[in-house]
């Protein structure tokens, strides 16, 4: 088992060489390029069939409307919620002149602020 100090040569002269990497070099590229025109052509199919989605069926048509009459729905329960609120804001100033009004007379206040007679049962 000698130590050979002999190089190796893979290529005769230099122009192989350079032919090889050139050759190389050149299917690389052919292969980038089938590549990018196989992603183009995906993409392209991708366009023309977002084209067609486009068309829009009876049953989308009555899905967009019912999830438009939802919305409509839960901004009108928004808005009764604010109003409730302001409501209930603005009696809770005059709450102490309700209250001598309703322990002086035979008058009672609701949660709704609906104003009942009390009702006095003897028996």
């Amino acid at each position: 088992m000698g130590n050979n100090n002999k190089t190796k040569i893979f290529v005769e002269s230099k122009d192989a060489a350079i032919d090889l990497a050139k050759s190389v070099a050149h299917a690389e590229e052919q292969k980038f390029r089938a590549k990018v025109q196989a992603h183009q052509s995906k993409a392209s199919a991708q366009e023309i069939s977002s084209e067609q989605k486009h068309k829009v069926t009876s049953k989308a048509r009555l899905e967009r409307a019912k999830a438009a009459v939802a919305a409509q729905a839960a901004r009108a329960k928004r808005d009764k919620a604010k109003l409730r609120k302001k409501a209930k804001a603005s009696t809770a100033g005059g709450d102490d002149a309700s209250k001598s009004q309703t322990d002086s007379g035979d008058m009672c206040q609701t949660r709704t602020g609906e104003v009942l007679k009390k009702r006095v049962t003897f028996g």
